[in-house]
C-alpha cells in the first residue's frame, strides 16, 4: 500500500480506471451468462436436435458420398478426354506432315 502511495496521482487514477474496468467486464460477463438460458437459445436447440436425432446427418453423409462418387465419375471422364484430345492433336500433326510432303513433292515436280 506504500508504494501505491507512493505514485503519482495520475498513475493512481489510471490502475483505479483499470481495475474498474476488469471487474466491470467480469460482472457483465457473468450477468449475460446467467442471462443466456440454454433453453431459450435456438443454436443449442439446434445442436440437441441433431445430437437426439442423427437422420440430418445421416442424409448429408449419404450426399456427401454420391457428390464424391460424382466427382470421380467426373475426373475419370476428363481423363478419357484428355486423352482422346491427345490423340486427335497426334493425328492432326500427322496430318500437318503427310500435307506439307505432298507440297514439297509437288513443288518439285
Amino acid at each position: 500500500m506504500a508504494q501505491l502511495a507512493d505514485l503519482p496521482p495520475l498513475a493512481i487514477i489510471v490502475f483505479g480506471a483499470t481495475l474498474a474496468l476488469i471487474f466491470g467486464v467480469r460482472y457483465l460477463g457473468l450477468l449475460s451468462g446467467t442471462g443466456a438460458d440454454p433453453e431459450k437459445s435456438h443454436s443449442s436447440a439446434q445442436v440437441a436436435a441433431v445430437i437426439v436425432d442423427p437422420t440430418a446427418l445421416n442424409k448429408i453423409s449419404a450426399a456427401a458420398d454420391a457428390l464424391n462418387m460424382t466427382l470421380i465419375e467426373m475426373v475419370l471422364v476428363l481423363k478419357e478426354k484428355a486423352r482422346t484430345e491427345r490423340q486427335v492433336a497426334k493425328e492432326l500433326d500427322n496430318i500437318r506432315e503427310e500435307l506439307r510432303i505432298q507440297r514439297e513433292i509437288s513443288r518439285r515436280n
